[in-house]
């Protein structure tokens, strides 16, 4: 009988011979068996706030490293709060096919629904260990935690803002579960996730796994080790903040120093990303402008970066568009799983692996903030944004004008009515349809 994870390994044995048939890559460096998926998200950080994209007050070594050894995507783009860009990521769907475009509160009984298509029943399927250690922010209730969405084991919070010492969540109460019981754990939450990633990685050396490593830094209320906050001078924030990232990039060393430990590294298909940009007073979201919150480039443009040895080029580069629902299909190609279902989300692996590869389509974007609507476009270098505070609409050329402050709507008529065709496509395959531009 062909099980799934009989085809997974059958088509891993395809892809990789595929790969081998280019010419591009060696025999010995190509990943033997099946690939393990490692996704590293953590919780708004801006743009600019690495060592790699301009940050001078403290340095991310361990973060960088995945740059220089896999591919730097400098255009990806997220949803500009927690809750959307984690749907997208999970789901290989823009947030609105599950309602969840905004940020869950306590309280709120919306959330992913128990028929929800996601990583972690897609993996699970194909014979993988699941496991989320992090943020969850997907919703509260029973058919909508971690355990029920297809994750083996869950160690982290619920919600979205939770104390890194207290564990509290907003509203006061105990927000630290495993496997759906809220556990009184002591410690620092990124020394904890750090930790907990490491022991799934020995647990699961011998067999293929997805971990969701979703960290809570840097995400306000900022906390760190003294140690940490030692180590620096200038303001309160700003200590605060470079202690907080530090001790976050080298609890990402670690697990990365421990793949490498365990043998796994180079079957490891690991990607960093963020949640959504920074808020305004804590990170650096240069060289864009905007904030969390906001369709600006400083309000969903993310650091995206992946690695998988023999396979991603080292230090590779990508200007292309890249989408939070693109993450998906595109490491079940990485992993040589063939699925059946049908994501939103494109399988952009030739970008993550073929120097020069192109993605010509565009992406949607669709947000409301304070009762108004947000709409965006983007389409190689070209955005298209409407703002319902303003009713005006602006196009923007990426290439020469990253800050989004001159509006070339005016010259460039046809490329208007591009894009806006293509947000009307988009917003029509929703029923009822998300609105005519």
């Amino acid at each position: 009988m062909l099980t799934r994870r009989n085809l997974l390994k059958s088509t891993t044995a395809l892809w990789v011979s595929s790969l081998l048939g280019t010419g591009g890559l060696r025999a010995d460096t190509v990943p033997t068996g099946p690939i393990n998926v490692l996704w590293i998200v953590v919780d708004d950080m801006g743009y600019g706030d690495l060592s790699s994209t301009g940050r001078l007050n403290y340095s991310t070594p361990n973060i960088d490293r995945l740059g220089r050894e896999g591919v730097t995507m400098s255009h990806a783009y997220v949803y500009p709060v927690c809750t959307a860009s984690r749907t997208a990521f999970l789901t290989g769907h823009s947030p609105q096919k599950y309602g969840l475009e905004g940020v869950l509160m306590p309280g709120y009984t919306a959330g992913l629904p128990a028929n929800s298509i996601n990583a972690a029943k897609e993996f699970k399927a194909s014979g993988y260990r699941t496991a989320l250690i992090g943020k969850w922010h997907l919703g509260e209730q029973p058919a909508s935690l971690p355990n029920a969405q297809g994750f083996d084991d869950f160690f982290g919070t619920i919600h979205g803002e939770t104390g890194y010492y207290t564990h509290i969540k907003t509203g006061g109460t105990l927000d630290f579960n495993q496997n759906g019981t809220n556990s009184d754990i002591k410690g620092y939450t990124t020394d904890l996730y750090g930790s907990k990633a490491i022991s799934f990685l020995r647990e699961n050396r011998s067999r293929p796994f997805f971990l969701n490593l979703s960290y809570n830094a840097p995400h306000y209320y900022l906390d760190a080790p003294s140690e940490y906050q030692s180590r620096f001078t200038g303001t309160a924030g700003a200590k605060m903040y470079a202690a907080v990232v530090t001790s976050l990039d080298d609890s990402i060393g670690r697990v990365l120093d421990e793949l490498e430990h365990l043998g796994l590294d180079k079957n490891t298909l690991v990607i960093f990303t963020t949640d959504n940009g920074a808020p305004q007073g804590e990170g650096s979201n240069a060289p864009f402008s905007g904030f969390k919150n906001s369709l600006l480039e400083g309000g969903i443009r993310s650091p995206l970066m992946a690695r998988l040895p023999g396979v991603i080029p080292r230090g590779l580069r990508s200007n292309q568009t890249f989408a939070a629902w693109d993450l998906l299909p595109t490491c079940l190609s990485m992993a040589g799983i063939a699925t059946a279902t049908s994501f939103e989300g494109t399988d952009l692996k030739a970008l993550f692996t073929t120097p020069g590869a192109t993605n010509p389509a565009s992406r949607c974007f669709r947000y409301t903030m304070a009762g108004k609507i947000l709409r965006a476009v983007v389409k190689e270098h070209w955005k298209l944004s409407y703002d319902e505070n303003t009713g005006t609409t602006s196009l923007f050329d990426l290439a020469n004008d990253e800050t989004e402050t001159t509006d070339v709507s005016a010259a460039n008529a046809t490329k208007v009515a591009e894009l806006k065709a293509d947000w009307n496509a988009w917003s029509g395959s929703f029923a009822p349809s998300l609105g005519t531009w």
